[in-house]
């Protein structure tokens, strides 16, 4: 017996075959609203017209609904639906369905660069169940291999050839994006929050931490790029503080550091307020509502 196709299953199908579209809900999602540039910056290649269209027809479909906020000059904004958000929930199942199914084994490819072969040979041990491996034993090594197909990198600081954080210059020089911590066997110093790392770790390690610590450097592609860097600038600031003591507070390195870190997120903050003035107005709301609920 032959069943008959389910109209809201063909749909989906046709919104999640396309290019574009299943790119746009990500971007929209979660609980995001984008003016019609952001989509733009967001989808890197797409022009104008074909944006135009494919969120046009996901609104026919929708999925995605548009807010205008001003008439002269003409501002919108698009968010998901209900429906655009169960969507972007099967476009995650998806993922971790390909992940797992069909790249490869569908583990992650995680480069370990060391001058140390037995640290090297202990650390592979370590994450062979879960990670394809590849090693290098020195800097220019490492940074000949340090391609699109790894996806973490752990890099020791003091390699021969070219250390740990010339090899994080000549990736962020390249405009490359792995996620990259480095193990450093030196004295912490205050210098250190400005290792232009997304984590610090130091030697010896444990293998729950190294694990740990590609667990979080496997996330870091799925977030906002301004995210990621006050992720990585907290890490450091902590991570000197947890070497060094409260006492590095008071350091020259320490106080620019956190400085520059409180910038970026007054920035981001206000990006947000403006990009969102609703939440504004909903925490506005909680406040009063809660000191009601206190005087009561």
């Amino acid at each position: 017996m032959t069943e008959t196709p389910n109209p809201a299953q063909s749909i989906a199908g046709s919104i999640l075959g396309t290019k574009w579209k299943p790119r746009l809900i990500v971007a929209l999602a979660p609980e995001r609203r984008l003016g019609f540039g952001e989509c733009k910056r967001e989808l890197e290649g797409i022009s104008n017209k074909v944006l135009s269209n494919n969120l046009e027809e996901l609104r026919e479909y929708g999925v995605v609904s548009r807010d205008v906020l001003q008439e002269q000059p003409r501002r919108v904004e698009y968010e998901l639906t209900a429906a655009g958000r169960e969507l972007y929930t099967i476009l995650e199942s998806m993922a971790d369905w390909d992940a797992t199914y069909v790249v490869g084994t569908g583990a992650p490819t995680v480069l370990l660069a060391d001058d140390q072969q037995q640290l090297l040979e202990i650390y592979s041990v370590w994450l062979a169940a879960d990670y394809d491996v590849v090693t290098a034993a020195d800097g220019r090594e490492a940074l000949a291999l340090l391609n699109e197909s790894i996806d973490v990198a752990i890099l020791d600081r003091a390699m021969p050839d070219l250390s740990g954080e010339e090899v994080l210059t000549a990736v962020a020089d390249a405009g490359q994006q792995t996620p990259i911590a480095i193990l450093t066997a030196k004295q912490v110093s205050p210098n250190d929050v400005s290792v232009p790392a997304d984590r610090l770790l130091r030697k010896p390690i444990t293998k729950d931490e190294l694990i740990d610590v590609i667990a979080e450097l496997n996330r870091l592609p799925t977030i906002a790029p301004v995210a990621r860097e006050v992720e990585a600038r907290a890490h450091r600031l902590a991570f000197v503080e947890t070497h060094l003591g409260s006492a590095v507070k008071s350091t020259e390195p320490y106080r620019r550091a956190r400085k520059e870190l409180n910038d970026i997120e007054t920035e981001r903050a206000a990006a947000t307020a403006a990009r969102e003035p609703w939440r504004g107005l909903l925490e506005r709301e909680d406040e009063t509502a809660s000191t009601t609920d206190d005087r009561r």
